[in-house]
């Protein structure tokens, strides 16, 4: 057993530990509340968006053969891109190996031939060191990260192009979706190319535009990468709730257990102050017997 000098030594360290840790936990805290609010916000405008744009397909659905024409419905090649979105720092639990173990399980589920031909772009810095280990193809813009909602409109406008140009065949968002708060899921989501809706007979509502100018395929050229930049961006934002959920609820259990490894020590400190005592006791008594 360890002297009490080398346990206090060890109770000092752990109640340093403590602080940081508890520090951390407050910091997710904040950083949490400040992303459920932005992503409060910004669900509103992304139902809107989604809304405005299913509201324009349905302004000239009689006319599918113009959709299926459009290369932004069809794609014959197989060719994919997985945009990963992970976190640039760690001590957040399975926040990341989560994301790693969907890939592992899309990647086992091809053919030997197939696993070559997909390209993975990665949102977060351990996402992009996790496939510079194992030697994943990365996309070639993938050494700026993106942060802010400008970025990722310039990022989806350089996938449109390729994705028009035949260079990938099919794009996929993979991020983390906070269900509550002790429950995370992996979604997998594809936004090209865009799956044509059904729509019944019925008119959807006064929102139904019979008009548009300066024509459809300007609007759809339009508003097809703002639609995309906002589903990266909102993903982004589910994310970063997810992310900092996790975060918290780590640095919460690392206090918990700092604290008990500390009252461990006190206990071992104590039982070990009171051996030292007694055991000086001890001397001076039978020092004291023996001089009578």
């Amino acid at each position: 057993m360890s002297n009490p000098k080398e346990i206090k030594n060890r109770i000092l360290s752990i109640a340093s530990i403590i602080k940081t840790t508890e520090a951390m936990k407050m910091i997710s805290i904040v950083k949490l509340r400040k992303s459920k609010e932005s992503l409060i916000h910004f669900k509103k405008y992304s139902k809107y968006i989604e809304q405005l744009f299913q509201n324009i397909l349905y302004s000239f659905h009689e006319n599918t053969k113009i959709l299926k024409k459009n290369n932004y419905f069809f794609s014959s090649k197989k060719k994919k891109l997985f945009i990963v979105i992970t976190s640039n720092r760690g001590l957040c639990g399975s926040f990341n190996s989560l994301i790693f173990d969907k890939i592992y399980k899309i990647i086992q589920k091809k053919d030997n031939s197939v696993k070559n031909e997909d390209i993975f772009f990665s949102i977060g810095k351990k996402g992009f060191n996790f496939f510079l280990s194992k030697k994943y193809t990365l996309y070639e813009y993938n050494k700026k990260f993106l942060n802010n909602f400008s970025d990722i409109y310039f990022f989806v406008k350089k996938i449109i192009e390729d994705f028009l140009s035949q260079k990938i065949s099919s794009i996929y968002l993979i991020y983390n979706y906070l269900k509550n708060t002790l429950f995370q899921e992996v979604i997998v989501e594809k936004i090209l190319p865009i799956s044509i809706p059904t729509f019944s007979n019925q008119k959807l509502s006064e929102y139904e535009y019979s008009i548009l100018e300066p024509s459809n395929m300007v609007i759809l050229d339009y508003m097809i990468p703002k639609l995309i930049s906002v589903k990266i961006f909102k993903s982004l934002l589910e994310s970063y709730t997810s992310e900092h959920t996790s975060r918290m609820i780590s640095m919460h259990k690392a206090t918990e257990n700092a604290n008990d490894i500390k009252r461990n020590l006190m206990l071992n400190y104590n039982k070990e102050r009171q051996t030292n005592i007694t055991k000086e006791i001890l001397e001076i008594i039978s020092g004291w017997e023996a001089l009578i």
